[in-house]
């Protein structure tokens, strides 16, 4: 591990455009509620966005992005074209699959309009060449900017309509520190350099003092950030472990998980409605043991990847608890051990867990999520369980 102690001796060009002194500990987490929309929208109204937009504007030297895609973000995108304007290096990363194409409808329009993106297709031709159908596509999912070298917004939302425009819940982090963002930056660049996936160099994770927060930064595929990195904190938690996760498919982690629970720590897990559908998902395993996991009944997803252990300890990040997460995508985790972050996302969990009805907790217990299990599924104009099929055209919305 290398270390690093961000000291407050320095003057930085702070996001506003002013010179400043940094703001020692300046950690934030950002939630996006999924009770407050009703459907996606090309929107940035919630903190999680706004805080980006934020930082975009005040930009002054560069911004560099590594994001899986984008779904419309009109506002930011404009952000970024006037950033370009006034002389801001802006340069963007984004996902291709072994075709060219990208999950989300916005991505190539944003490829045009700023002109410096590039991507992962060359890297997944020499994969394929090298091992063809070992691990099917691989994916640049990481979610993060750079600005202006001091500067980190990263987490668990895509830049897309139910992302960063509000309908899933969601989790980021904003960090003000210029050795955080060398570190990223070195990510960032071994990927606009053409290294993704397994072709990137490895490295140990990073741990750095960021006022009175220890930050860890894990990079997948390199770092092994699940086996290395979350299983451990799993594996040592002595009170608690409060889990909101998109996907829960990793033999390993359940283990942990099980593990925890019998040696008397309290666990508490909400997963999503359609990841609890998947042939893969472990979450009917802690049950059967007696963990308390609730599945969610929103409209929007569960797309956090984020826990608390012991209320001070906080992950948070883009990899999904998966196989593919720890050993073939793209992605960057965060953990911080902080007892004031771990308190502000257990009084979101909170409300989130308060939401869903106690019959969504009960074994084998799963709402269909697009149907009037899962308001307002039928009514939001998205494919909520990737079926091809949108609210009334899909059987759990239509008559009968």
């Amino acid at each position: 591990m290398t270390f690093a102690v961000v000291t407050s001796a320095e003057t930085y060009a702070g996001g506003d455009g002013t010179n400043r002194q940094p703001d020692v500990g300046a950690v934030e987490l950002l939630f996006a509620d999924p009770l407050i929309h009703t459907k996606p929208g090309d929107r940035c109204e919630d903190s999680l966005c706004t805080r980006l937009l934020k930082l975009i504007r005040g930009a002054r030297i560069s911004i560099a992005f590594a994001v899986y895609g984008t779904s419309k973000q009109t506002e930011l995108l404009k952000a970024l074209e006037a950033a370009q304007s006034r002389g801001v290096t802006v340069r963007g990363i984004v996902d291709r699959d072994q075709n060219g194409n990208n999950v989300y409808t916005s991505t190539d329009l944003w490829a045009h309009r700023l002109g410096n993106v590039r991507d992962d297709f060359e890297a997944e031709q020499i994969l394929d060449a090298k091992s063809p159908s070992k691990f099917g596509n691989r994916i640049m999912h990481n979610k993060f900017f750079i600005v202006d070298g001091r500067w980190i917004w990263t987490g668990s939302a895509n830049v897309s309509d139910s992302g960063t425009g509000g309908y899933n819940a969601n989790v980021a982090a904003v960090i003000d520190s210029t050795p955080l963002a060398a570190v990223y930056t070195q990510e960032f660049e071994q990927m606009w350099s053409g290294r993704f996936h397994q072709l990137k160099q490895g490295n140990d994770a990073d741990r750095l003092e960021i006022g009175n927060t220890e930050v860890t930064v894990w990079f997948s595929p390199q770092d092994k950030a699940l086996s290395r990195g979350v299983q451990e904190l799993i594996a040592g938690a002595q009170r608690s472990i409060t889990l909101g996760i998109f996907y829960l498919t990793d033999e390993s982690i359940a283990n942990e998980l099980i593990a925890a629970h019998e040696r008397g720590v309290d666990v508490r897990v909400i997963i999503d409605a359609t990841a609890a559908g998947s042939r893969y998902t472990q979450h009917e395993r802690l049950r059967k043991i007696g963990i308390p996991v609730k599945v969610e009944h929103w409209g929007g997803k569960m797309h956090m990847k984020a826990a608390v252990i012991d209320g001070r300890v906080v992950v948070v990040g883009s990899m999904n608890w998966s196989y593919s997460g720890d050993n073939v995508n793209d992605e960057n985790t965060l953990v911080f051990r902080s007892a004031r972050l771990a308190g502000e996302f257990e009084s979101f969990f909170d409300l989130l867990w308060d939401s869903i009805p106690p019959k969504w907790g009960k074994r084998s217990a799963r709402p269909d999520p697009e149907s009037p299990d899962s308001s307002p599924s039928c009514t939001d104009d998205v494919d909520n369980d990737f079926d091809k099929r949108i609210d009334g055209q899909d059987p759990g919305c239509g008559d009968g």
